[in-house]
């Protein structure tokens, strides 16, 4: 209900009281005037009586046939009691009147309003212009990188333990063979020997290694390998060594060196792994 259809109804209601409340004071005016006419019949009768002589309600019947009795007043006119006449009033209708409702306006929210940010301005990239292609140099393919080719076709790692054999200079070695790169099968190659150059410039060629292999100390042993050749030089010389792979007069790996310490007395095992 909008607040104009409120107000409407509010003056409807205070209409509706005034009109109630006139109607309310006009007949209790009139009330007021009937009972202030009867009061001065009352007297009037009263009046008549004590003059007779007797109560106003003691008035001596009226003879049939003889006119009425007039009363009279103190200068001798007649006096006529006024015509009561009692007119009946209806008792106002009530009327439900409709207390309007006080029906509260929203409560304003205020809306949140975003506050735009800064969007930043994207800072222009120099881009560079391209070389018209015929001013560009033409590109020079590069070379292929050759496959650097081996030397040798063997190569030589040395192995030094300190548990040499007392009084004597022992260097064993395995030269290995690919049985099957599948399976991880590795054997020892024949027909191949060490050979050893001492710190005084002495060589020394290993026996011709042999198909298989066998163990450098003992099976258990810390410093054991698996072994097909061997070079044995009494006594014990500490000292640079240098070993390579021969097969007749043929090397066939690079040479390497190590060396021997004086205590405490040491052997050296190399393998010899092929390329391939």
């Amino acid at each position: 209900m909008t607040r104009r259809q409120q107000l409407i109804l509010f003056v409807l209601g205070l209409a509706t009281v005034s009109i109630c409340t006139v109607a309310f004071a006009l007949t209790m005016s009139l009330w007021r005037q009937t009972s202030t006419s009867v009061m001065a019949a009352d007297r009037l009768f009263a009046a008549t009586a004590q003059t007779d002589g007797g109560l106003a309600w003691q008035v001596a019947p009226t003879p049939v046939g003889s006119p009425p009795i007039v009363p009279v007043g103190p200068e001798g006119e007649p006096v006529y009691p006024p015509t009561l006449t009692s007119t009946p009033t209806r008792p106002p209708t009530p009327t439900n009147t409709r207390v309007p409702t006080w029906t509260p306006s929203p409560t304003y929210t205020p809306t949140v309003t975003r506050i735009p940010t800064d969007t930043p301005v994207p800072t222009p990239t120099d881009t560079s212009t391209p070389v018209p292609p015929s001013e560009a140099p033409a590109a020079q393919p590069s070379a292929p990188t050759p496959t650097p080719t081996p030397e040798f076709p063997y190569d030589a790692m040395t192995e030094v333990f300190d548990t040499g054999t007392p009084q004597m200079t022992r260097v064993t070695g395995m030269v290995w063979r690919v049985t099957s790169v599948t399976l991880a099968l590795y054997d020892g190659e024949p027909g191949y020997q060490m050979r050893l150059v001492d710190p005084n410039g002495n060589e020394h060629l290993s026996d011709v290694s042999g198909l298989g292999g066998t163990d450098s100390t003992c099976r258990d042993c810390g410093d054991n390998q698996r072994m097909n050749m061997k070079v044995e030089i009494r006594p014990y010389v500490p000292g640079m060594y240098r070993v390579a792979l021969m097969q007749g007069d043929e090397q066939k790996s690079r040479e390497v060196e190590f060396t021997l310490a004086p205590s405490p007395q040491q052997y050296v095992h190399v393998n010899f792994v092929p390329w391939q």
